[in-house]
């Protein structure tokens, strides 16, 4: 974040529901039935079973490359296009309605195989138009935010508090631009008193664990200060500078994972003593209140783009149904690790680097074979599912 320097401290809450408007494809409508048979030949490097099964994979990419390919040439210049088609073609056989393998060969150390396939151009567009929808979404977190607002820092009788002009600003932006608030109606005393103690004493992993209980997907966590700077005469009359600084940190909820971390400044010049630090923590506020959201926004989306760390709970969960459970989700592509937290009384709390959306993840879960077991989804937000091991 771009322009904060250290100090605005305000305390508020914000939900963000969306940072950007829905993107033109998102609403992208395909025409039922529609269907195309293709004949494609794959390759592959290797000469075994599993070299085989790429080059199988690779004639059904180029299949629907083909069959798809007015739409996906449709799609190149708007927002998100590589993300999207990149996602998109990892699930080919699921746009095929079916296929034949119709010839297969190894020359070379290459393994060469071809297909023929009826290809649901309807099925690849809707799944487009979903996956703009799910990339969208990972790009505009919900979040939780609090600061502590000082308006003089140099002055030791007046004490950093929640609320003030900063917040006050930040709100209206937000609302300007179609953000949805929560409702601080809804927090009750104890919690708010909880949420500003832990911000004034700096605790990330309670300020996380709240947010998270928000349903919240991002804390952002920021001090806001305000301090005379020097004094000149004008006409006369003394002229005070004041100068801002906001120190913002955003974390994930699930894991207290530093997201970003920037600072925002902004200086102003009055005649009015008392007020100065007010005044320039509303500049700073104003100057910096789109920088904020966009940042964050950024940091969140670039996150999403590396990869990202989803959070299981698996109930009813032993130490062998566990191992068997992360043996079985280590063979699914996307799933880069799998490592157990905490494993107490049956209930197992485990992370997944994974390359995608959770909800393809819980998708792959609720494929997964193993022997007299099934697994339920309980609960899922963005980046956290309860699943329920069933025997």
């Amino acid at each position: 974040m771009k322009g904060m320097s250290k100090s605005i401290r305000f305390t508020f809450i914000v939900v963000i529901a969306a940072l950007q408007a829905p993107i033109p494809f998102a609403a992208a409508r395909a025409s039922t039935g529609d269907v195309k048979i293709v004949t494609r030949e794959g390759r592959a490097s290797g000469a075994n079973a599993n070299a085989m099964e790429q080059a199988k994979q690779d004639a059904l990419r180029r299949a629907v490359e083909e069959a798809c390919g007015a739409f996906i040439s449709g799609m190149t210049q708007t927002q998100n296009y590589q993300a999207i088609y990149d996602k998109a073609m990892q699930f080919t056989v699921g746009y095929c309605e079916s296929f034949e393998i119709v010839s297969t060969r190894v020359e070379g150390g290459i393994s060469y195989c071809t297909v023929r396939a009826h290809v649901s151009t309807a099925s690849f567009e809707q799944e487009w138009a979903r996956l703009a929808h799910t990339i969208e979404a990972e790009g505009n977190p919900r979040c939780v935010v609090v600061v502590i607002e000082d308006a003089d820092v140099d002055n030791h009788l007046i004490k950093p508090r929640p609320g003030g002009v900063v917040q006050s600003i930040l709100e209206n932006f937000f609302l300007d631009k179609d953000v949805q608030l929560m409702d601080k109606g809804a927090i009750d005393d104890v919690k708010q008193r909880d949420l500003n103690l832990a911000a004034l004493n700096d605790d990330v992993n309670k300020l996380a664990a709240m947010a998270a209980a928000f349903k919240a997907d991002v804390v952002i966590k920021g001090n806001a200060d305000a301090r005379k700077s020097g004094s000149t005469q004008l006409s006369g009359k003394s002229v005070y500078k004041w100068s801002a600084t906001i120190n913002v940190r955003a974390y994930h909820t699930d894991s207290a994972q530093l997201l970003m971390s920037d600072s925002y400044t902004a200086t102003h010049s009055t005649v009015n003593y008392n007020a100065g630090g007010n005044e320039a923590l509303r500049r700073c506020a104003e100057q910096h209140a789109a920088n904020i959201l966009r940042d964050v926004g950024e940091a969140w989306r670039k996150r999403q783009n590396v990869r990202r760390v989803c959070q299981l709970t698996l109930d009813n969960c032993s130490r062998t149904d566990y191992k068997a459970f992360a043996a079985a989700l280590m063979q699914v592509d996307g799933v880069q690790n799998v490592k157990l937290r905490e494993l107490v009384s049956n209930v197992c709390q485990v992370e997944v680097d994974w390359s995608y959306d959770l909800e393809t993840l819980v998708g792959r879960i609720e494929e997964l074979k193993l022997p007299d077991v099934s697994f339920e989804i309980t609960e899922q937000t963005h980046d956290r599912v309860t699943i329920q091991v069933i025997k």
